[in-house]
């Protein structure tokens, strides 16, 4: 038996939609589609798979987030704070005095020109500028210069690009300055407010998440002031990337190739005028299709009963 021996096979946004109108008997194979048509079938793609993270298609789309603390802050906005999902980790190899912008530093590795970079303080804040420069393997120039007394061993952090605004917060934890991890409780808008002083200094144990339109606000409390804890790591949940373009890429895995081809037929079947029949009839396959996808996609992860007490 001979098999291809590849399994990198994609699907693209022109691929969806024809195939999308074909599964409607709108067009045949190979029949080119007029242009107002495509950008029509586009717009709905794109509603209905940002709709379907409301349907819990985020098992691929969740990363983690690092969130880099402040003293005294108490809320942190996604996507202006210093927040990533990836940086490196350093330290300052020699004291660094106030109003310097030549940085020795432990290692340089992962660092770019352009990349934001954070130093500790003595005062326990981070100074966050950008790099200019990578000199060395152990030097870096950085475009504002330290606005304190900088100690040997103090930690240094550099990431290129800051998150974009979650969904959701599925998860949260802080980690202290040895990196040992505690868990976060995750509260709601109405027990974060119940909390007589949001300024109560001490390591994280709540955060409230916001989402609004465009941005999101996470409030922590209390607020650690910088002296264990610099990081809140979160676990978040996305939308899948937008299809700019027909040529672009679904960011899903392949197997809801099918879901995302039915689910846009039962989608444009009403502005095609199908009979209601038909309209039904593609609503029924693309929500089997895709429930079908949400009960294999899912966490394999240990399901607790708890006994409550009378």
């Amino acid at each position: 038996m001979a098999v291809s021996g590849s399994k990198n096979y994609s699907i693209t946004g022109a691929n969806i939609i024809e195939s999308a109108l074909r599964k409607m008997g709108e067009y045949d194979a190979g029949e080119a589609i007029p242009g107002d048509e495509t950008s029509a079938a586009l717009l709905a793609l794109n509603v209905m798979t940002k709709e379907w993270t409301a349907r819990g298609i985020d098992i691929w789309l969740r990363d983690e987030v690092t969130l880099f603390l402040q003293p005294d802050t108490k809320s942190y906005t996604f996507p202006t704070d210093n927040a990533t999902r990836s940086f490196v980790e350093t330290t300052l190899s020699a004291a660094e005095a106030s109003g310097q912008t030549v940085l020795s530093v432990t290692d340089s590795t992962g660092m770019t020109a352009a990349d934001f970079v954070g130093i500790k303080m003595d005062d326990n804040t981070i100074h966050w500028t950008t790099i200019v420069s990578v000199d060395s393997s152990t030097q870096i120039t950085i475009t504002t210069a330290t606005d304190d007394d900088a100690a040997s061993g103090n930690k240094v952090y550099a990431y290129t690009t800051k998150v974009g605004k979650p969904n959701k917060i599925l998860s949260a934890y802080r980690r202290d300055t040895s990196n040992i991890d505690t868990q976060i409780d995750i509260i709601g808008e109405q027990e974060y407010f119940l909390q007589s002083n949001k300024s109560s200094d001490g390591p994280p144990v709540q955060v409230w998440y916001q989402p609004l339109l465009s941005t999101g606000t996470l409030y922590v409390w209390p607020v650690d002031g910088g002296k264990s804890v610099d990081k809140v790591v979160l676990s978040g949940q996305f939308h899948a990337d937008d299809f700019d373009t027909t040529a672009d890429n679904p960011e899903f895995p392949i197997e809801w190739g099918n879901a995302l081809i039915w689910g846009l037929a039962a989608e444009l079947a009403p502005e095609y005028g199908l009979p209601e029949r038909e309209q039904a009839k593609l609503f029924q396959i693309a929500e089997f299709k895709l429930n079908q996808l949400l009960d294999f996609d899912q966490e394999n992860a240990s399901v607790i009963f708890a006994l409550g007490q009378d």
